[in-house]
């Protein structure tokens, strides 16, 4: 089982497509990282004088701040950083302050954040996984794996491997160790890229023990203001990323089951990219958001990968009169559709006519 799973992960990595894909994704990657963000990016001096708990002597300055000439201005925005999160995270504001989710419904906060530290390094980190990740993950699985069965078909060897002394089983089981190990490696790549771009544009990593309630990439966002989850900055990257692989192991089931469906690679990759690709582009570069079609949003296949959604507000369901949270439904889900779309994969390749 061992060489087998060997010999189909040098499949894999054999085709001269993913490296091509590899070399302009790292590519866009690092313009976008440079260039996407323009400007000198480490702000620990400006923060340096106002960090610790938030008093009212800085709630007063960094009121008075805020009304400064230049301070809404891109240039401005590590300067006037630490003014904006002190005034957001103050008790007065927090009181006054009320924000409403999609269904009408009062955000509450569970988790308060009562000192300033700076950790924007960490904003961008969580952001990236987030926002390239996904598009880096989907490209890299769709090329890699879409071909895996489909080219058995296409080259005429089915029936030959049917007929092994390995037995149909072994050949499958051996795929997909071979998939997992190449979706594996991918996510370690990127991730890699991820750290060593952003380390060498800030020169560090700091606020790694900040609560992730006070992670903000952008001037005025904080995605996880409202999460109910206790966890630093360096803790919840490591959630993210652990859930951003089993995201990409759970579409990478997918696209070898269509794979084991369809006569040839580009069939297989149209029909993956309309199943997961379309919603994708849909909800998440898009912005389409009509209210008959939330429930696709919530529970696509790129809610997983980019992991944020899930953490962001405590979101609760009933279930058949359970009380569920949307991370626990959710994982559910996908948990039910894996494990039939790995079924489906093996009886598909077991019993499918051969192409001629």
């Amino acid at each position: 089982m061992i060489r087998l799973t060997q010999f189909e992960f040098a499949k894999i990595m054999t085709r001269k497509s993913i490296y091509l894909a590899l070399s302009g994704l790292l590519a866009l990657l690092v313009l976008y990282a440079c260039f996407g963000h323009s400007g000198p990016l480490n702000g620990t001096s400006y923060y340096k004088p106002y960090e610790g708990a938030i008093t009212e002597e800085k709630v007063k300055a960094a009121q008075d701040q805020m009304q400064s000439e230049g301070y809404s201005e891109e240039k401005n925005q590590n300067r006037y950083g630490i003014f904006y999160e002190i005034a957001i995270f103050s008790p007065e504001s927090i009181k006054n302050f009320t924000r409403y989710d999609d269904s009408g419904n009062v955000m509450e906060r569970t988790v308060s954040v009562s000192e300033i530290h700076y950790n924007k390094p960490w904003g961008y980190l969580l952001e990236y996984i987030d926002q390239f990740g996904v598009l880096f993950m989907m490209i890299m699985i769709l090329l890699g794996l879409a071909p895996v069965f489909a080219e058995e078909y296409a080259l005429g060897t089915v029936a030959l491997l049917r007929s092994s002394k390995r037995g149909r089983s072994q050949i499958v089981s051996a795929k997909w160790m071979a998939s997992t190990l190449y979706v594996v490696l991918c996510v370690i790549l990127f991730t890699s890229a991820n750290l060593l771009i952003y380390w060498l544009r800030f020169g560090n990593l700091a606020g790694s023990d900040t609560p992730l309630q006070s992670v903000g990439m952008y001037f005025q966002g904080f995605d996880y203001e409202f999460s109910p989850y206790r966890l630093s900055a360096v803790q919840y990257y490591g959630v993210q990323l652990v859930t951003h692989l089993a995201g990409s192991l759970v579409f990478a089931c997918v696209v070898l089951c269509i794979s084991a469906l369809s006569s040839t690679s580009f069939v297989a990759i149209v029909i993956n990219v309309a199943i997961v690709g379309v919603p994708y582009l849909a909800f998440d570069v898009l912005n389409f958001n009509p209210g008959w079609a939330k429930w696709i949003e919530e529970f696509s296949f790129s809610t997983m990968m980019r992991a944020t959604r899930l953490f962001q507000t405590p979101t609760s369901y009933s279930v058949f009169g359970l009380e569920l949270s949307y991370l626990s439904l959710y994982m559910i889900i996908m948990a039910v559709v894996t494990i039939g779309v790995i079924l489906g994969t093996y009886r598909t390749f077991r019993t499918r006519e051969v192409f001629s």
